[in-house]
């Protein structure tokens, strides 16, 4: 995951981090992060981790009103997880800079009970001062519950969903977690006049052929959601545990799942009580509690 912001014990402070998922097919989502730092030594090399492939990377700097070459360098680390080396010109101490960095990944949509699913999973190192997520969903597709958490904005056209989530003042070892439901695509031989519906739970948004109907927000309920959501997969996990402890990189290969939701879905069990898990190397391994 990404380092973060703070005073003059880190290296840099992070002003702002924002992630940019355009969903393309359910099978290839292209991805944007960019972020706005200010250094507090010689600075000439940024990491960022992530459980999901990287494919065709590329980056910018931007410094002083110009663009710099970033060389990109991808490694596969310990447990499954891809460390993406971006080396620089240096930014000196007291300069602020912007990084962006775009590529496509795959494995971020699951398909859960006939519908697919987006899962994205965040933790800070250190405080970030603005984090932004930005999900976009291609026109033809119909959004369902759940949405965790609740779009701090949401805006639709005869093309595409665009949903956002918006957090200031990230403390260090903050996490964030989004789940977005939608089903596949959808073909409406002779739609209805645009409808637009708001209240407090997500019954359904499809988008296509200048067509918006069905779309409710919730707010309320959004717990109860999270539970019902991820219940039938933590009994695979004890059923799983019972046999004997397993590492949470092999979960994922086991359920079939990403390894975010795993995150999500375990981080979810031990604070329930249910399930223990032990630092190994860059992975955890997971015993059932007794």
């Amino acid at each position: 995951m990404p380092g973060g912001v703070g005073a003059q014990d880190y290296e840099y402070e992070i002003n702002a981090y924002a992630v940019y998922f355009d969903v393309v097919t359910p099978d290839q989502v292209k991805e944007t992060i960019e972020i706005d730092l200010t250094s507090h030594t010689n600075l000439s090399q940024y990491v960022i981790y992530t459980d999901y492939p990287v494919e065709e990377p590329k980056a910018v700097l931007e410094i002083s009103g110009n663009e710099e070459p970033v060389n990109v360098t991808v490694r596969e680390v310990l447990g499954g997880t891809n460390a993406i080396y971006m080396y620089f010109p240096t930014v000196g101490p007291g300069e602020n800079a912007k990084i962006r960095l775009t590529f496509t990944t795959r494995g971020m949509i699951t398909e859960t009970e006939g519908k697919n699913q987006f899962t994205y999973y965040i933790r800070f190192s250190q405080p970030v001062g603005l984090f932004h997520m930005q999900l976009v969903v291609p026109g033809g597709y119909a959004v369902l519950s759940p949405i965790i958490p609740s779009p701090d904005r949401v805006e639709s056209s005869t093309s595409r969903l665009l949903l956002e989530w918006t957090r200031r003042d990230v403390r260090s070892g903050e996490e964030f977690y989004f789940i977005v439901g939608f089903s596949g695509e959808i073909v409406i031989p002779q739609p209805p006049s645009p409808l637009l519906y708001a209240g407090i739970f997500v019954a359904g948004l499809v988008i296509g052929a200048g067509s918006v109907y069905g779309y409710i927000l919730y707010h309320e309920r959004k717990r109860e959601e999270e539970k019902t959501l991820l219940r039938s997969d933590e009994e695979k996990i004890l059923a799983l545990l019972r046999e004997g402890p397993v590492l949470q990189s092999a979960l994922a290969d086991k359920l079939g799942v990403s390894k975010a939701k795993v995150s999500i879905i375990l981080r979810e069990m031990e604070e329930k009580g249910l399930i223990t898990r032990v630092k190994e190397g860059r992975t955890y391994r997971v015993y059932l509690k007794e």
